[in-house]
């Protein structure tokens, strides 16, 4: 009996010691556990956070290039639509005719003087509607033929193409106008170079281009280095010469070539017959 109540108390002693051991074994796995949770949480944060990293780097590097390829094509529309611009500009500069005068014949006969052939002669620059810029001038010139003398300033491609209100055509001023029968340094002044030719009027002074223009137009004229540093491609005088008849009008065009141009034009009915 002794024997078994022993043998009872080393099995239950035994039973206690396993249930102590394992208690402290799962004791232990929890403290471990415990400890190591934060950290093992800490480091999924981080590699979740990484990934989002490199997924917004990702995305940032596809926003930038898509930006890139935007403002690529930005630049490439704005290219093509200053080069539609200016060919478009250049292409009605070469084709548009520029009225600069209107001339009309008042009245061809013998001069009660000298009997000699005489033409009265109106002289009045014009907009590209017919609309007079300046009172009109009258001279009494000898015979049936009227020329006119001018200078004229053919401005370089490139100066064409930009547009400038003065450069963006060939300019031309008058000096002067005479008969068939007059002496070439007796004919009437038109233009001068001191003064802002009619058609160019813009208001206000006369800037400080127009004067180096006409001021030095004999000089691009004879000096080539002068001429292009100044953008000008040629500077030359030019004249028309035309048979004119009694209660005619002529239009007198200056081409964006730099080619003037003379022709008749019908008057208005309320204006035929007018005679001075």
């Amino acid at each position: 009996m002794f024997k078994t109540i022993s043998a009872l108390n080393s099995l239950l002693g035994t039973l206690l010691s396993l249930v102590i051991v394992a208690g402290l074994g799962v004791g232990g796995w929890f403290a471990y556990r415990a400890y190591y949770a934060d950290k093992w949480a800490l480091e999924d944060t981080e590699k979740e956070l990484e990934e989002k990293e490199k997924e917004v780097t990702r995305l940032s590097v596809q926003l930038a290039s898509s930006q890139e390829q935007v403002e690529t094509l930005g630049e490439e529309l704005k290219a093509k639509e200053r080069e539609i611009a200016r060919l478009s500009m250049a292409n009605r500069l070469l084709k548009v005719d520029h009225r600069i005068a209107r001339l009309d014949v008042l009245w061809q006969g013998p001069s009660a003087q000298t009997g000699e052939l005489t033409t009265r002669v109106s002289f009045v620059e014009t907009d590209e509607q017919g609309k007079p810029l300046e009172r009109p001038r009258v001279f009494d010139i000898k015979g049936e033929f009227v020329r006119v003398d001018a200078l004229v300033i053919k401005f370089a491609d490139q100066q064409v193409e930009i547009g400038d209100p003065l450069r963006s055509t060939s300019v031309c001023l008058f000096k002067q106008i005479y008969g068939d029968e007059d002496a070439p340094k007796k004919g009437f002044p038109l233009d001068s170079a001191s003064s802002r030719p009619a058609p160019y009027e813009r208001g206000g002074k006369m800037s400080d281009l127009e004067r180096e223009i006409w001021a030095n137009f004999w000089d691009y004229a004879n000096d080539a280095e002068k001429a292009k540093k100044a953008g000008v491609r040629a500077a030359h005088g030019q004249s028309f010469f035309q048979q004119v008849r009694p209660q005619k009008r002529y239009k007198v065009f200056l081409r964006s070539t730099g080619d003037l141009t003379i022709i008749p034009e019908d008057r208005p009915p309320e204006e035929t017959g007018q005679t001075f």
